[in-house]
């Protein structure tokens, strides 16, 4: 039978199970792709990511200094196309991938709705919110892909770390002062709310891998070179 991806504008990478350099091919291939993906590539179900806008979600963050509950809606990630992978864990038979990759420049957007605190700071209001983000760097791990292809089992783990941000949210109680305090302390603030980026990307990443399951073996993905 032939390969699905076949049908894939021939710009799209080939990395083959049986290549004993997979995780270089892969993190070579992933790479080679950024300006593709910028528009989205609807065989493998990507879409835009020039933004990309994400339908409307909550997320919680809780430390021992921060704590909050956010609704978000309009909710987009700019320049999410400029990632670069470092690392890879390619394992064919075990329809496993690990990985790292950064996103250098980074930038979210979005109405919000928001109660609790930050830094100890309170952190309550309603309005838009503008951050720009350094080098935010994410850890993940895929796991049993399913061989019968129920998608629901597709396991993910995502973990991030931003290495400092500078936010604009309007909308705050005493909120020109909080904006300061906030980029005043940024590098504190960045690690703070790097574990709601690690929970968004893990809820949006989900749906692509559901969705890219449904067309794709994992095999299909990596065929054997012969």
């Amino acid at each position: 039978m032939p390969n699905p991806l076949n049908c894939v504008a021939s710009y799209f990478p080939r990395c083959y199970q049986d290549d004993q350099n997979i995780n270089e091919c892969f993190i070579n291939a992933a790479n080679s792709l950024n300006q593709y993906v910028r528009s989205g590539i609807p065989e493998i179900g990507l879409r835009l990511l020039d933004p990309f806008v994400s339908p409307e979600f909550n997320v919680t963050v809780e430390s021992p200094i921060t704590d909050f509950y956010a609704s978000l809606k309009g909710f987009a990630l700019h320049r999410l196309y400029n990632y670069r992978f470092k690392s890879a864990d390619v394992r064919p038979q075990d329809g496993a991938i690990a990985g790292n990759v950064i996103f250098p420049d980074l930038a979210i957007t979005s109405d919000y709705a928001v109660q609790g605190h930050v830094i100890n700071l309170q952190f309550n209001g309603r309005g838009y919110v503008d951050v720009e983000n350094e080098n935010a760097v994410c850890d993940f791990i895929i796991s049993d892909w399913p061989k019968a292809r129920n998608c629901n089992e597709i396991k993910l783990k995502v973990d991030c770390k931003v290495e400092d941000l500078k936010v604009n949210i309007t909308g705050l109680e005493n909120g020109e002062a909080m904006n300061s305090l906030l980029n005043l302390s940024s590098k504190l603030v960045a690690s703070e709310i790097s574990p709601g980026y690690s929970s968004v990307f893990e809820v949006l990443l989900k749906v692509f891998l559901r969705r890219l399951c449904r067309k794709y073996q994992f095999k299909d993905l990596f065929p054997p070179s012969s």
